[in-house]
């Protein structure tokens, strides 16, 4: 089988539903591991956030580290299958010591250290897996089309396990808190249940799918100017805004929505505000699947922003005691102003590394994905700690045991404000930006033809 063969239906979703493991894990751990280090372990929040901070400055090493040797690595087995397969065997035991609900440290730096430390495991870990894959949906196939439909496909993976997983996981919490789950069925349940899935979509991953691009055959040697190297390119500075901005709004409410629910509109369902993304994702997927091939992708992108940022108002300022149907409605109309966003950044991913490798060459995915991963990061670390500071200096109350405390006025304006002025500002910043990013729909096509006559290779497959 050529290179360039056809990538079979089988493989693309072989392939796609990885995003299980990267929108679902990166979700469960947004929507969970906050509340769980405050309301479980009984770390004071402002520790939390720390600990969570200070883990994320390992990907300052580790995510472009791991995007550098995947993109100089060479095998029988590709450049990033092996790094796949490796971290789905480590996810399990690593899952087991970063969920534990009774750590062995008795003092709060004793706990802030221990959730530091898990954390720095499960980030190593997570990267070996995530960085890689995002550079194989690159490299899956040399057709456009074909590549945006598994780019596509993918993304609707990811938000289906994005939203499922933050439904699945808002209401064990629920349940737990309820008293109608144990502790331990807790804890059994995120690492057997969330992680055993996890392992066995990547596995699949690593052994059944494949790279279609030709490896270059330089490798160039690692630098701190070669670390940079994609932030020259004007493309790639912008699609990192646009991701940046829409995924970070997104952390926000996933963050705060189980606050929300359980302090602010108590009566509200978090498993429904949650469900109704999920609803809205998977009826629009048609919709923008067909578009890809016919629309800029920036204009997806940005269009319905607008209704988002206009119904986040009424959303965050919804008063305590109305009726929940008004915010689950407004939450649909929300969801729609979301859903371009939401879908579209990896699958524009691609057609940045093709003007990288017209640009330079060198179609160094690792190195693209690994410095995107890793500013994703830390943006979401700083975004976690600064939800976390707000509930530590407005007053927040943890529970003793499973019990709902009653938050004072301070700290429910606390969370309203956070969920209202981070997610405002991050769609409106996304949408500025999204303005100028520069590859159109005929630029990508003029770009995969002068990469074909460039690699010498015909594209055998009609999509």
């Amino acid at each position: 089988m050529g290179a360039t063969a056809e990538i079979t239906v089988r493989e693309r979703i072989q392939f796609a539903a990885g995003d299980f493991f990267v929108g679902g894990g990166a979700s469960l751990l947004s929507v969970l591991y906050l509340i769980f280090l405050t309301d479980v372990v009984k770390l004071a929040p402002g520790l939390a956030g720390t600990a969570v901070l200070v883990a994320k400055l390992w990907d300052a090493i580790n995510d472009p580290l791991t995007g550098s040797i995947s993109d100089r690595v060479r095998t029988r087995w590709g450049r990033r299958r092996p790094f796949i397969v490796v971290g789905a065997l480590l996810l399990l035991p690593v899952m087991a010591l970063f969920w534990l609900p009774d750590p062995p440290p008795a003092s709060q730096v004793g706990l802030a250290v221990w959730a530091a430390l898990t954390y720095i495991a499960y980030n190593t870990v997570q990267t070996v897996i995530s960085v890689p894959y995002a550079s194989l949906s690159t490299e899956i196939s040399v057709n456009f089309d074909q590549r945006n439909k598994v780019n596509v496909l993918r993304l609707l993976f990811s938000t289906v396990a994005s939203a499922g997983t933050t439904l699945l996981a808002a209401r064990l919490f629920e349940d737990y808190r309820n008293g109608r789950l144990e502790l331990t069925e807790l804890y059994l349940t995120i690492v057997l249940g969330f992680g055993g899935v996890f392992v066995l979509i990547m596995l699949g991953v690593g052994l059944f799918t494949r790279e279609r691009v030709p490896m270059p055959a330089r490798i160039e040697p690692f630098t701190l100017a070669g670390f940079l190297a994609p932030l020259e390119l004007g493309a790639y500075r912008r699609l990192l805004g646009m991701y940046l901005c829409q995924a970070l709004a997104f952390d926000v409410i996933t963050t705060t929505v189980m606050y929300y629910t359980l302090y602010v509109v108590v009566g509200v369902s978090a498993q429904v505000l949650l469900g109704i993304f999920i609803a809205v994702t998977v009826l629009a997927f048609p919709l923008v699947n067909w578009l890809v091939g016919r629309v800029d992708k920036h204009r997806i992108y940005r269009t319905l922003l607008p209704i988002a940022i206009g119904t986040v108002f009424v959303v965050a300022l919804f008063p305590r005691g109305a009726n929940p149907v008004l915010l689950y409605g407004t939450t649909f109309v929300m969801a729609i102003g979301f859903v371009g966003a939401q879908l579209m950044s990896w699958v524009m991913f691609p057609d940045v590394l093709d003007a990288a490798e017209l640009a330079s060459g060198q179609r160094n995915a690792g190195a693209f994905s690994g410095l995107m991963t890793f500013i994703r990061g830390m943006a979401t670390a700083l975004t976690i700690q600064l939800i976390a500071l707000v509930l530590q200096l407005t007053g927040y109350r943890a529970p003793v045991g499973t019990e709902v405390v009653t938050q004072t006025d301070t700290v429910q304006w606390g969370i309203r404000l956070t969920l209202l002025l981070a997610v405002a500002v991050l769609l409106s910043l996304g949408w500025l930006i999204s303005r100028g990013y520069p590859l159109t729909l005929a630029r990508c096509r003029a770009m995969q033809d002068e990469l074909a006559v460039r690699r010498g290779t015909v594209d055998s497959s009609v999509g």
